[in-house]
């Protein structure tokens, strides 16, 4: 097996099951890690579920440009809002791979999708990717009545680097008085970048986080900001109710359930999901694949539950 080759294996190993060596993300291009990716989730099969219509749009706020693809299921009046942000451990993942995870939503939850397009790392250091989704979240919230959307029905989805960008765009919408978010739904995040400690390699299950972090920030002081790791957070009050999805064999399960209890403890209405007997959802998320629709399923509920103003569901 020639060296490309064998890193491509290991790659995909890490990134869609449990088993492989996490040391295998040190020894390439974050480019390289990117296409692989991507390429990766684009090979997973699902069908591309069909709505109304979807339109492409840039937006610009403090010298910013963003792509956003916005999904709207039907003709019709007061839609709900879902801000969605794409995983991809930062480096990967676009308004492209998660296409059919936005058209899914979209269709089941009968909402309009606005997907943010981020730039990806190394490129976009933090606060760039960040400073993006909000940038996304001021202007839906401004556009709202635009695309026939009800800027009063908003919630915010993000799946695993976006399930972390998703929560701290809650703390930065508390924290500036920014719009009002109804619900955070957090598919597999990751939101404790420390690396237990350093982001250097250790060569244990830590090891694809401490990668991740060390391209998304530039001062590796910057994972302990709550903004990068909301974990960090010593205020979780004042935020959006929660639906946090988690994996069984997810190595990330364990962090989720962490912010899940501090939440819980801040007094934040909060639900847990396991979906049993996968790892981490990776591309089958993105692509709503049949393995991922069981969490894409209890997202949309809650997220229709919120909507029409009903009350968070036990999901016990």
């Amino acid at each position: 097996m020639n060296n490309y080759l064998f890193i491509f294996t290991l790659l995909i190993a890490i990134m869609f099951s449990e088993d492989a060596s996490a040391q295998s993300f040190w020894y390439m291009k974050p480019l390289d890690v990117r296409d692989l990716i991507n390429e990766k989730i684009f090979a997973i099969p699902a069908e591309k579920p069909e709505i109304h219509n979807v339109e492409d749009i840039t937006i610009k706020h403090l010298e910013r440009t963003t792509a956003l693809r916005i999904y709207m299921p039907k003709e019709s009046e007061n839609l709900p809002i879902i801000l969605l942000i794409h995983g991809g451990a930062w480096v990967a993942g676009n308004l492209d791979t998660h296409d059919n995870m936005a058209r899914y939503l979209c269709k089941k939850g009968q909402a309009l999708v606005v997907s943010v397009g981020y730039l990806n790392s190394p490129e976009g250091k933090f606060p760039l990717p960040l400073e993006q989704c909000y940038d996304s979240l001021l202007w839906i919230a401004g556009h709202a009545r635009e695309f026939h959307a009800d800027p009063s029905r908003l919630a915010v989805v993000g799946d695993s680097a976006g399930g972390n960008m998703a929560a701290a765009l809650c703390l930065l919408a508390r924290n500036r008085k920014g719009p009002a978010i109804d619900l955070q739904v957090l598919i597999n995040p990751a939101p404790d970048l420390t690396g237990n400690g350093t982001i250097e390699p250790q060569s244990d299950e830590l090891d694809p986080v401490r990668w991740y972090a060390t391209q998304y920030v530039a001062d590796p002081n910057d994972v302990n900001n709550p903004y990068v790791s909301p974990i960090k957070a010593k205020v979780l009050t004042d935020l959006p109710p929660a639906l946090i999805i988690l994996a069984e064999k997810d190595d990330l399960r364990k962090d989720g359930q962490r912010y899940a209890d501090r939440l819980i403890a801040a007094g934040i209405p909060t639900n847990v999901y396991i979906q049993w007997g996968i790892g981490h959802l990776a591309g089958n998320g993105a692509r709503a694949s049949k393995v991922a629709r069981e969490s894409l399923d209890v997202a949309v509920a809650s997220l229709r539950g919120t909507f029409s103003r009903g009350p968070l569901k036990d999901l016990d």
